[in-house]
């Protein structure tokens, strides 16, 4: 998956160290922005950004 998996690595990561977990608008904004600037991601680009929030959305509900 995308980068469901790098936004996951993360929030455990964060976790693991003690600091807070991003909140959903932090994970879109370093996981979908960031990841439609990377040269090999630009087809990110070219797909509706929907089901890419929703992943995220889904994964920042699971953590709760």
């Amino acid at each position: 998956m995308w980068r469901v998996n790098d936004s996951l690595a993360c929030c455990q990561q964060k976790y693991k160290s003690g600091e807070k977990k991003p909140n959903l608008s932090e994970l879109q904004k370093q996981f979908i922005t960031q990841a439609k600037k990377a040269e090999y991601r630009e087809w990110l680009s070219e797909v509706s950004a929907i089901p890419l929030q929703q992943s995220l959305n889904d994964l920042n509900q699971a953590l709760l």
